[in-house]
């Protein structure tokens, strides 16, 4: 019998809002930007670098920081990338999480904020077990209390906070530190079939791959 939920937060719970990531690329524009490129060129870098630090903390379980990313941002569109420093990309962290904070991210469908409100409900301890990219842990509890979800939570678990990344057994093992249940009474939610499907099941928790972005709590039910 399941009777801890761990959800993925990124296309799980949320997706990124489309107004952020514009003005996020328009503030790099009008501050950082010695090459000139227009905005659409700085979303695809941004996605790129993304993409990039995701496959390599898949690959090592580690967690490249936040401002690490922007600086490798930063050298790219800029013309000569060692008059880019830390500091820079401390400074646009900072700037980019208050954007963030201004445009917080979506609920993935209607039906979240019910869907977890019943397993609450139906006496379900849920918590977040997440990779970070760009946004940490610090930022994304804010936002998750902004759009009024947090509180269905117990705990949290970001890869930037714990320093290990899914699909890690060392990630699955932070969740299972937390949780007073066998593994296999712990079923974890998610979207991406390597880290949070196999990743799970590999660690020993059962394991829900979410591939429509309208489940409902009946998709959820089928593996209660």
């Amino acid at each position: 019998m399941i009777l801890h939920i761990s959800f993925d937060l990124w296309l799980t719970l949320i997706r990124s809002n489309p107004s952020f990531k514009r003005r996020r690329a328009e503030l790099i524009a009008d501050i950082y930007n010695s090459k000139s490129l227009n905005i659409m060129q700085i979303e695809e870098i941004i996605t790129k670098k993304d993409k990039l630090y995701d496959r390599y903390n898949e690959m090592t379980g580690t967690k490249i920081p936040a401002k690490e990313m922007y600086l490798s941002v930063l050298k790219e569109i800029n013309v000569d990338g060692r008059n880019v420093t830390a500091e820079h990309a401390e400074r646009l962290t900072g700037q980019a999480d208050e954007l963030f904070m201004e445009y917080p991210p979506l609920l993935l469908n209607d039906n979240i904020s019910y869907i977890l409100s019943r397993l609450k409900n139906e006496d379900k301890v849920l918590n977040i077990g997440s990779n970070t990219g760009f946004t940490e842990g610090k930022t994304l509890r804010k936002v998750l209390q902004k759009i009024n979800i947090f509180h269905y939570f117990s705990f949290c678990i970001f890869s930037d906070e714990v320093q290990t990344s899914k699909p890690s057994a060392n990630f699955f093992q932070r969740i299972h530190d937390n949780i007073h249940v066998s593994k296999n009474q712990v079923l974890h939610v998610g979207d991406n079939p390597k880290t949070d499907y196999r990743g799970a099941l590999d660690f020993g928790f059962d394991a829900l791959l979410i591939t429509n972005a309208n489940y409902t709590l009946n998709d959820i039910r089928t593996k209660l």
